[in-house]
């Protein structure tokens, strides 16, 4: 009865934590490759700028690490609810528990995510421009193989004994 409680408690801390943590990580990520200027340069005055401290730096990058926590309950809570959960017990259930199916699974899981998430709220009104989006395309993919890699090793469903 402990060792069935114990799994439990993994399912759902996974459940919960790698969400938030892949997207907080994500977005921070992302931030630092899409917008650079808004990290490392602080602007002195109307266009002109200079080399951000070290702390300038740091508060930028929470900034954007909070913008992806809000965005790991919005999104990375339901997704995993819906998608993620249900794919975890299918992997187990086929015998699939490697950390690569994992992995792939989460790409693709994320990848649906975001398109899904890009397409309602710009994309039917201009759907070319979901898939011009640049590097903001990787949120998607990487956010979801974070997710599912913090999932599996908190989760560890290679160790599960299904005898």
């Amino acid at each position: 009865m402990k060792e069935a409680w114990r799994r439990w408690k993994a399912l759902i801390a996974a459940s919960l934590v790698a969400p938030i943590l892949a997207t907080t990580l994500s977005a921070t990520l992302l931030a630092m490759l899409v917008f650079p200027e808004l990290i490392f340069q602080a602007e002195v005055s109307s266009g002109v700028y200079r080399d951000a401290s070290v702390r300038e730096i740091a508060t930028s990058l929470v900034g954007f690490g909070l913008m992806g926590l809000v965005f790991g309950v919005m999104l990375g809570w339901p997704a995993m609810a819906i998608g993620g959960v249900p794919m975890h017990a299918f992997l187990v259930r086929i015998r699939r528990t490697g950390f690569s199916m994992y992995a792939l699974s989460g790409a693709l899981l994320g990848t649906l995510v975001m398109l899904i998430y890009f397409f309602g709220t710009s994309g039917f009104r201009d759907p070319v421009s979901v898939l011009t989006s640049g590097p903001i395309l990787l949120s998607g993919p990487v956010a979801g193989l974070l997710t599912a890699a913090q999932f599996w090793l908190i989760r560890r469903p290679d160790q599960i004994d299904l005898s």
